[in-house]
């Protein structure tokens, strides 16, 4: 199906930075004043509650002026997301205990009728991923490790595991964001680690999973937004 909407200028802030990509090579091959575009819904795909958990996390980190690198408006309005069920937190004492309850919400994900493909586990750094990748993997779980270019397939119907600074411009119904309480980790800009979570954390587009267990300032920023912080 094919939807014609306005020009690339009227609509590029409500655009991820894949799709104005996308859109700015279409649009180049175009003679009129219109871009085709296939079945991509334009405008915040996150629920409220999704949006709401990320802004308020990063709120006195990240203003309306701070933008990705495609020089997009990061911050979205809450206002724009649509209803949904709040974040699930997870405070346990490992990220080995974070990575095997994760596999638990997974595989009852896909019991409720969740795709393997729908699922999307994003981490800080290359530890946690392969942490979470080889705990999926024990669980008998269809699992891509994302490790390089050539290891993501986004068609295939497995639960994809990669650092959270590669999933920009990907979007997945059900994402896990495990090691929040290891965030920022030793050495890491504050603002920078804010702006990490807020990207990965608005790659959900219906439900949020968040590991909150450790003394990290993100971690710590969630466990007081959600009254888990005793």
């Amino acid at each position: 199906m094919a939807t014609l909407i306005p020009t690339l200028g009227s609509c590029v802030s409500r655009m991820t930075g894949g799709e104005r990509k996308l859109a700015e090579r279409l649009e180049q091959k175009l003679d009129d004043d219109y871009l085709l575009w296939y079945d991509v819904p334009m405008g915040p795909r996150n629920t409220h509650q999704i949006l709401h958990t990320a802004s308020l996390v990063a709120a006195d980190l990240l203003t309306a002026d701070d933008k990705d690198d495609d020089g997009i408006p990061l911050l979205k309005p809450v206002s724009c997301g649509r209803e949904g069920q709040e974040p699930l937190i997870i405070k346990l004492p490992s990220l080995q205990a974070e990575a095997e309850a994760i596999a638990d919400h997974l595989a009852q994900a896909h019991k409720e009728g969740f795709a393997w493909g729908d699922m999307a586990v994003l981490c800080a750094d290359t530890k946690t991923r392969d942490l979470c990748a080889r705990t999926l993997a024990q669980r008998k779980l269809p699992v891509e490790n994302r490790l390089g270019v050539g290891d993501f397939d986004p068609t295939s119907n497995k639960i994809k595991v990669m650092t959270m600074k590669v999933s920009k411009g990907l979007e997945f119904p059900l994402v896990a964001l495990p090691g929040m309480g290891h965030m920022p980790a030793a050495g890491e800009d504050e603002k920078e680690a804010a702006r990490v979570f807020y990207v990965a954390a608005t790659r959900a587009t219906h439900f949020l999973l968040l590991g909150v267990g450790g003394n990290g300032d993100i971690g710590l920023r969630i466990q007081k937004l959600h009254d888990l912080s005793t």
